[in-house]
């Protein structure tokens, strides 16, 4: 991955750009056995990379603060991976030693997927996840530096700022999935929608596939067709939207 041309491409600011290699051993008194094991069999070595840091003294952003969120500095990382498993829980580990929001590229040898997450205060001063939002990997690199610009993100400040480049990704990956090209909101999230629905069809059919009664399974069958329908209908509508 060209880290410099993805931040050039998303025109980051020069002042916000780190491009260093996050060693180990910084980290490494701060883990638990249990998050060393998973850094040592899921994480290449050397492949953590602090790609920039976001905040007031090199944006201009204003910090936001309330009684239970923190947004004074976004760190946005490049994680190298062997495989794109497990994210959640890597990010959690990140999430456990650093005390800002944090934005994580993942990424092996062929594919990439983006993890952000919504957070609360702890009283220790670092932050605890609370929903973890993972753009899937259909949403590519090249559509990320074509489609995400820094300049039209929200900057009112650094929550909002966080919160609109989450935005902007979701909404790319609701085109690439849906062919829609509506805005995607955390409050009214068309792609979470969207996403549960199928997890329901899908559910529904293994249930049906698994029943042995006739009459069960024609009404699991009949489940799995409203939802297809309710689905189809809300993607038609959406799409007339667009």
């Amino acid at each position: 991955m060209n880290e410099s041309q993805l931040l050039k491409a998303i025109s980051f600011p020069k002042a916000t750009q780190i491009l260093k290699t996050l060693p180990y051993n910084q980290m490494e008194n701060k883990l638990t056995t249990a998050q060393k094991k998973i850094i040592s069999e899921q994480i290449v070595s050397r492949g953590i990379r602090i790609l920039a840091t976001i905040q007031t003294n090199n944006t201009n952003i204003k910090v936001f603060e309330s009684e239970t969120e923190r947004y004074d500095s976004i760190v946005f990382l490049a994680v190298n991976v062997k495989e794109l498993k497990k994210l959640a829980q890597i990010f959690k580990v990140f999430m456990s030693i650093l005390p800002n929001p944090l934005v994580i590229l993942f990424f092996d040898e062929t594919r990439t997927k983006w993890v952000f997450a919504t957070h609360e205060k702890k009283k220790d001063g670092l932050l605890a996840s609370k929903t973890l939002y993972e753009v899937q990997e259909i949403v590519t690199l090249q559509q990320v530096e074509e489609q995400l610009n820094f300049e039209n993100l929200n900057k009112t400040n650094l929550k909002t700022f966080y919160e609109s480049w989450l935005e902007r990704l979701l909404q790319i990956e609701l085109h690439s999935r849906y062919n829609i090209y509506s805005p995607v909101s955390l409050q009214n999230n068309l792609l979470e929608k969207l996403v549960v629905m199928e997890a329901q069809i899908d559910d529904y059919v293994k249930q049906a596939k698994k029943e042995t009664q006739l009459n069960k399974r024609i009404e699991l069958q009949q489940a799995a067709n409203k939802v297809k329908l309710a689905k189809k209908a809300l993607i038609e509508k959406e799409q007339g939207n667009g």
